[in-house]
């Protein structure tokens, strides 16, 4: 059972974490970005193009419209997010714990490259259409919407899957008796 003890201990936890870990992220966000916009680039057809500057990265969709960017910390934020979730959990050895981040930051990219990709295809359909104000403003919310909802799903799959099974386990008849007072 998770007692107070390890929630206050959980909670102190993601609580400094999420001081430290996006101080850390800034050190690899821009070898990140540059892997993410090769990978990206070569799902996208000929004319569209993206560029990673610094922490940003560059969306150049049409000759006619200057290019704009996406914040790095806007795609980032889920992978911070479940990094500190991982980092934060107690009871969990050094060796899950690892095996989880390797899983998550592997399958985070992945996701990333696909997302950044299909976002660049949606702002220059929705840019070519007539109206594009409007077409542009809905694939910029549902992007919005779509990233703003992967992590939440993600973690919540996680503390599903992994920690409800653990939680529901009774205690042993030792573990029972040890914990009762004479």
């Amino acid at each position: 059972m998770l007692g107070k003890s390890n929630l206050l201990a959980f909670s102190f936890r993601a609580l400094v974490l999420l001081l430290l870990v996006p101080l850390l992220w800034l050190t690899v966000a821009r070898q990140y970005n540059e892997a993410l916009v090769v990978l990206a680039q070569r799902l996208l057809p000929d004319g569209l193009a993206l560029s990673a500057l610094g922490t940003h990265i560059m969306i150049d969709y049409s000759e006619a419209a200057r290019p704009f960017s996406v914040d790095g910390f806007t795609l980032h934020y889920g992978l911070i997010l479940m990094t500190v979730l991982i980092l934060a959990s107690v009871g969990l050895d050094l060796l899950p714990r690892i095996g989880w981040l390797l899983a998550f930051a592997a399958g985070g990219f992945a996701l990333h490259v696909v997302g950044v990709a299909l976002l660049v295809r949606g702002v220059a359909w929705s840019s070519a259409d007539s109206s594009a104000g409007g077409s542009v403003s809905l694939v910029l919310r549902l992007f919005a919407i779509f990233w703003g909802l992967v992590p939440a799903v993600a973690g919540g799959a996680w503390a599903l899957l992994y920690w409800l099974p653990r939680m529901s386990v009774q205690p042993s008849a030792e573990t029972a008796n040890a914990a009762q007072p004479p």
